[in-house]
């Protein structure tokens, strides 16, 4: 059975410090958030010894993968906002192959660097002759674009490709969630990765009832934006299943002066998974010290259907492994 590993090492990247010792600060509410996401008393001294703990939370359609981590990471709060919003954030995943920041309004010129090459030929192949199913995610009228394009070039099938992407980006800043058009699975089927953002923002709890302001913002983009949040948005061309993707992503970031609310949203991936998420919370917990609890969640055709319990099994599994995985190269990268 053919299951997704899941690359959430952005969600990751922003503990990429050595972590070592005890934090020095008192919990106090932070042990009610550890506990709403699954965590246990057992768990809090394997935290603050170093260790990445994970827990399960619940799936609330039949292809979301979803899981919470924490971690105590000895670095400033500030320096975690400083990175939450630059694409040097990418710098420690080595799947990635090359990425930037997108400005709203220069947008093709943000894209200039987003292309395929001459080591991507099996790729090209298949997205020259692509006419709908599940090797891309791609709608039908981008489908239809594609094919009415002519291209074969490596060059001439980064433009058209390119094209799409600014046509995602500049829908999502127009409309958020509701313009995420559907992929065409081929024989009139569609997969709504509007819907699945939408079950994964609502899912979303905690969030919900802590900082309302915060959650409308993420749930209604661009409407209903509360002052005090910063937006960044981003592309990033990076190895998923052995194969170059793209994925446009949203952060949101609130800070507060000894916390942060960090948001971020995959509303356009190109193969492999549909969509994913993640709310996270950064406290500052000592002088030097920050506690990060996150929730990821993530929708994947791959997970659902026959067999859906033992492959969401499967699914968490590897999740939690990519995590533990990814946590440690970004340490090497960083902790110098």
């Amino acid at each position: 059975m053919r299951v997704l590993i899941l690359n959430f090492s952005i969600f990751l990247a922003l503990l990429f410090v050595s972590v070592s010792g005890y934090a020095t600060g008192n919990f106090g509410e932070l042990s009610i958030i550890a506990t709403s996401l699954g965590f246990k008393q057992a768990d809090q001294k394997k935290l603050l010894a170093g260790k990445i703990i994970t827990a399960d939370l619940p799936e609330t359609t039949d292809n979301m993968l979803a899981q919470s981590f924490a971690i105590y990471a000895p670095m400033y709060t500030y320096k975690i906002a400083d990175l939450v919003l630059s694409a040097r954030i990418f710098d420690a995943d080595v799947n990635v192959i090359a990425s930037g920041r997108i400005n709203p309004l220069k947008i093709d010129a943000s894209l200039a660097k987003a292309k395929f090459t001459s080591a991507d030929v099996a790729e090209l192949k298949q997205l020259k002759n692509f006419t709908g199913g599940n090797t891309f995610n791609l709608s039908t009228k981008e489908i239809a674009k594609l094919r009415a394009s002519r291209q074969t070039t490596t060059k001439g099938l980064s433009k058209v490709y390119r094209d799409i992407l600014a046509g995602r980006i500049k829908a999502y800043l127009k409309s958020g969630i509701n313009g995420v058009t559907d992929y065409d699975r081929g024989n009139g089927t569609k997969a709504s990765a509007k819907n699945d953002l939408v079950a994964m923002t609502k899912a979303a709890t905690m969030l919900a009832e802590d900082t309302p302001g915060v959650y409308r913002s993420f749930l209604e983009y661009p409407k209903n934006q509360s002052l005090h949040i910063e937006h960044g948005f981003f592309w990033v061309k990076r190895k998923v299943q052995d194969r170059p993707t793209f994925v446009l992503e949203h952060r949101i970031l609130e800070r507060s002066p000894a916390s942060l609310t960090i948001l971020r949203r995959e509303f356009f991936v190109g193969h492999s998974y549909n969509a994913a998420q993640a709310v996270s919370g950064a406290f500052t917990v000592s002088n030097k010290g920050t506690l990060v609890f996150s929730t990821i969640r993530s929708s994947s055709d791959q997970v659902a259907g026959f067999m859906s319990g033992a492959r969401h099994a499967v699914g968490r599994k590897m999740m939690r492994d990519e995590i533990v995985t990814r946590f440690k190269n970004l340490r090497k990268r960083f902790a110098k």
